[in-house]
């Protein structure tokens, strides 16, 4: 028999997922949070989820259940796939907290520093229940919703990684993960949360085609228009930047071949298949139509903001990454730095490398 899974979300990467693991031959329950009920209504209706494949194939897939009722949602699952926003990922957590049973597997996609920040949270909670919290490095595929309940993907992984909290569990849900997913294991969340790509790439290619961007809306394709050689050396800057602190707190960056970042997709596709003309289908994935999209609001408060405390931390420099960030807030007239995730939130404020090191290996123990 195969796991029964809850996917938590009601977007892109909450839909793609919840049809392909259906697809797979797993019961899957989609749930989106009850204020978002009118644009998740199609997936309501339906109960199932229609996905194009990269093929060009639709499929349907019928959901075990789509709901806004969490506990509906989570109740008897295996495993609780978390496929929000990183704004949003607390809110889910939320609501998820008072329907969490012994021996379930979280994992959110992508981590985005989520796997401590939901820790802290339970500890201070005081929940005890034996939940595996995990983090994927990025989602499985690039897709996109291109009309309600309707998914397509467009390339998919081939090299996926996954850690949990504390690291040394991660064995424990790797065999169950990797009938889904090509996934990896790493050393520890740190590691899954800094290979992140999303806040590499699409912040600082935001803010330097911000003028196009404010003019051209939702005909700005990232890839096809707006990577360019000059955007490219800001990527490879930024990359060297996150290197180094993966350095100071003790893990690895994925590597990737130097023509790579010279590429129309970047590094974004270095990792990733598609049936033809992989390049191409990168270019196909639309956005961002606004200054106001995830490529600023999560990518730097929840990417780059963490990135930079944990540089002064330990010691390294990020002058560029500091940049990004000041002048994402000057064009949303937003101060991110602020509302950007902490290390206190993380529980990993003051620790010494070493400390940090024995504290994301074996958790409070």
């Amino acid at each position: 028999m195969k796991a029964k899974i809850a996917v938590l979300g009601g977007g892109h990467g909450a839909h793609a997922m919840a049809a392909d693991l259906s697809l797979k031959g797993y019961e899957v329950n989609l749930c989106e949070l009850p204020e978002f009920e009118e644009g998740f209504r199609v997936t309501l209706a339906r109960q199932a989820v229609n996905l194009i494949d990269p093929w060009g194939e639709l499929h349907c897939a019928k959901l075990g259940l789509a709901t806004t009722n969490f506990e509906a949602a989570v109740r008897d699952v295996e495993y609780i796939m978390m496929n929000v926003p990183a704004v949003a990922a607390k809110a889910f957590f939320e609501k998820v907290i008072p329907y969490l049973m012994d021996g379930q597997v979280l994992i959110k996609w992508s981590g985005n520093f989520s796997a401590l920040s939901f820790a802290k949270m339970l500890k201070e909670m005081g929940v005890e229940k034996r939940v595996t919290l995990g983090e994927g490095h990025t989602l499985p595929w690039g897709c996109r919703l291109i009309e309600p309940g309707t998914v397509q993907i467009m390339v998919w992984v081939t090299k996926l990684l996954l850690a949990t909290f504390p690291g040394k569990n991660v064995e424990r849900i790797l065999d169950g993960v990797k009938a889904m997913y090509p996934v990896f294991p790493s050393e520890n969340v740190l590691t899954t949360s800094l290979n992140n790509l999303n806040p590499i790439v699409h912040p600082i290619g935001t803010v330097m085609n911000a003028g196009w961007i404010d003019t051209v809306g939702e005909k700005f394709y990232f890839y096809k228009d707006g990577n360019t050689l000059s955007i490219s050396r800001g990527i490879k800057g930024i990359f060297k930047e996150v290197s180094s602190v993966a350095e100071a707190v003790g893990t690895e960056m994925n590597t990737y071949p130097e023509e790579d970042f010279w590429k129309k997709s970047a590094i974004m596709s270095s990792y990733t298949r598609a049936v033809f003309d992989k390049e191409g289908c990168v270019a196909k994935i639309s956005g961002p139509a606004s200054v106001k999209s995830r490529y600023i609001t999560e990518d730097i408060p929840f990417g780059l903001v963490p990135i930079r405390k944990l540089a002064v931390q330990y010691n390294t420099s990020t002058p560029l990454i500091d940049a990004v960030i000041n002048l994402g807030s000057v064009i949303n007239q937003t101060d991110y730095m602020r509302e950007g995730i902490s290390l206190e939130e993380m529980g990993i404020s003051g620790l010494s490398r070493d400390e940090l090191k024995h504290f994301l290996y074996e958790g409070d123990e």
